[in-house]
């Protein structure tokens, strides 16, 4: 499967990797929880994704591509929209939902899962690929070992603060044998800079046919 979870603390530099991640696709819908879809647009200075808006529950933009849902405590709702944008598109197309920890403010772990798995059978069906995120720490660690079952791969970016803040990388499952699966992680302006072999691997599997 073409799917991917990035799990970090806050400023471990989770919404810089989905940046560069999502410029290798042709089609980009963004899933958010935790902001509105103007806020979210404006962050990105990005007019060409599709942002489906799960936190507002009300439509203050006028973007064509800004959908937002009605009754963001409706999963059922969400993955619906997921398909018909899905549906209105041709192309590589990378779906990001950023985060599943918004999810579990409103929702319980079982139904979250149940999402989750609607989702990846709507996005199978049109060959899509996924990249979802989640803060690392803000779960319990049963609820952050379920959700990291659902996910062919499994990436965490840590930040270790001291006299000066490092950022590193690890694999946590994968679906081929990654060596190494540790290293340390760079941020340069307004990038992220991984390990060749981790970026590789993870561009390798969200582009696997």
């Amino acid at each position: 499967m073409r799917d991917v979870l990035i799990s970090g603390e806050p400023g471990a530099g989770k919404t810089l990797l989905l940046l560069k991640l999502m410029r290798e696709f042709e089609n980009v819908i963004w899933i958010t929880t935790t902001r509105s879809a103007k806020a979210l647009r404006k962050a990105l200075k990005n007019d060409e994704i599709w942002i489906i808006d799960a936190y507002t529950g009300t439509n203050v933009s006028t973007h064509p591509r800004n959908l937002v849902v009605s009754n963001p405590f409706n999963l059922n709702q969400i993955n619906m929209e997921i398909s018909q944008v899905l549906d209105r598109i041709k192309g590589k197309t990378l779906v990001i939902l950023d985060s599943i920890t918004g999810l579990l403010l409103y929702h319980d772990l079982q139904r979250v899962v149940h999402f989750v798995k609607n989702a990846f059978v709507r996005m199978k069906k049109k060959e899509a690929s996924s990249v979802f995120t989640l803060v690392k720490h803000a779960h319990d660690s049963q609820t952050e070992t379920s959700l990291y079952t659902m996910f062919s791969t499994v990436v965490e970016l840590l930040k270790k603060d001291n006299k000066e803040t490092k950022r590193f990388v690890r694999i946590v499952k994968a679906v081929e044998y990654v060596e190494p699966n540790f290293g340390e992680v760079k941020i340069v302006r307004d990038d992220i800079i991984l390990p060749d072999q981790i970026m590789d691997y993870i561009m390798r599997v969200l582009k696997s046919r």
